[in-house]
């Protein structure tokens, strides 16, 4: 979902434009966390890495000044200008149908996109096409941390994920919760949106306490495409 298709009714879950109430873009963790989540997976200078849902391109820009060649994908491009002398590239697509050859690049990077696709199979399976031999998958995103009974959202348990991700043919290098994080963020989203229901939009109340049921968590993941030499050449 992109930012000119999230109303009130559909609600900003998954439109990869929140911001906070200074205007800078608003998730788990800030960049710092994004900076733990590229020293984790171990991408090089030269590297070339698709931020799939990249919104305003902040990762991109964090990216590109570690010397790695970026490249924001979203279905429609929000990035802003260059700033520090950087200037991000940005690709108008699907994150499961992705414009890049077999094999193109070094590494994905998916900060809260893979829970807000529709077919997380789909997705998994196209990010592991486009992926070299040995690049690896950078992901940090929402989960399920308890399976609660009749909840029909995006969320997934850790097993679940874990059981798609490697389905696609991934290979589990670490996966570990950051759920602390999500604290400050609900409090700065309440104090910019005055409440967390502008996420969901017009979901139903049985929805939103099924969802509170799950006991939303954050993580971070790192997945290697088997064969070949991985990114960080360990």
């Amino acid at each position: 979902m992109t930012c000119s298709q999230a109303g009130h009714t559909e609600g900003l879950y998954g439109c990869g434009c929140i911001r906070d109430a200074e205007g800078a873009p608003l998730r788990p963790g800030g960049l710092a966390l994004t900076e733990t989540l590229l020293d984790f997976a171990g991408f090089r200078p030269g590297d070339t890495v698709a931020d799939i849902g990249c919104g305003l391109g902040a990762s991109i820009r964090l990216m590109s000044r570690r010397g790695i060649e970026a490249i924001g994908v979203d279905r429609l491009v929000l990035g802003a200008a260059s700033t520090d002398g950087v200037a991000p590239k940005f690709v108008a697509a699907d994150g499961a149908r992705l414009p890049f050859a077999s094999g193109s690049l070094d590494g994905i990077l998916s900060e809260c996109s893979l829970s807000a696709m529709p077919d997380h199979q789909q997705a998994l399976g196209e990010w592991f096409r486009v992926l070299r031999r040995g690049g690896r998958l950078a992901v940090s995103d929402v989960y399920a941390r308890v399976s609660a009974d009749g909840y029909t959202g995006q969320l997934k348990t850790q097993a679940a994920l874990l059981h798609a991700v490697v389905a696609a043919g991934f290979h589990i290098e670490g996966f570990g919760d950051r759920s602390s994080v999500l604290k400050s963020w609900a409090a700065q989203f309440i104090f910019k949106y005055g409440s967390l229901d502008a996420l969901w939009g017009g979901a139903s109340e049985l929805d939103a306490g099924t969802a509170r049921k799950a006991m939303p968590g954050y993580y971070l993941m790192i997945a290697l495409k088997p064969g070949g030499k991985p990114p960080s050449g360990g």
